[in-house]
């Protein structure tokens, strides 16, 4: 465009540094789909390769608890990636990226089973009859949560 003139994106993809960005993006994206396949299902929502260089992943961790859970699988991760072609794989790192925590939504929303669960009736008595025999402060707040059953039953 130095000549004012514009140029075609075409063009623009085959400037060598361009391309680079581009494979390099695939290839990231194609690494993180093989982790998201390699990790249990309940921890892969919470990891996302985030680089990987000289022979170094680095793995995006939604928190420290699913990083302590991840460090469990890191020897198993590191065998399988190496299995499927991942040969020149040296270590594995982790960094905690708080963004990647989807969970806050989920715990949410209506696709979430616990956020529908409703107390049985029976369950409200249990609670009454459990309130009888504990001290005030807890006593209290065991009516109060038994009285939630004859909330919804009203409803």
């Amino acid at each position: 465009m130095r000549n004012g003139q514009p140029e075609s994106v075409n063009s623009l993809l085959k400037v060598t540094s361009l391309q680079a960005i581009q494979e390099r993006s695939i290839k990231l994206s194609t690494l993180d789909h093989l982790l998201k396949k390699l990790l249990p299902e309940t921890l892969s929502p919470q990891c996302k390769i985030v680089n990987y260089r000289q022979g170094i992943l680095i793995i995006g961790v939604s928190s420290a608890s699913w990083l302590t859970r991840l460090r469990y699988e890191q020897e198993k991760l590191r065998t399988q990636l190496r299995q499927h072609g991942l040969s020149g794989l040296s270590s594995i790192q982790f960094k905690i990226i708080p963004e990647l925590n989807q969970n806050k939504a989920i715990l949410h929303s209506a696709q979430n089973p616990l956020y529908n669960r409703k107390m049985t009736p029976q369950s409200a008595q249990y609670l009454l009859d459990l309130a009888d025999t504990c001290p005030t402060n807890l006593k209290n707040s065991l009516i109060k949560l038994a009285n939630h059953v004859t909330k919804i039953d009203n409803k």
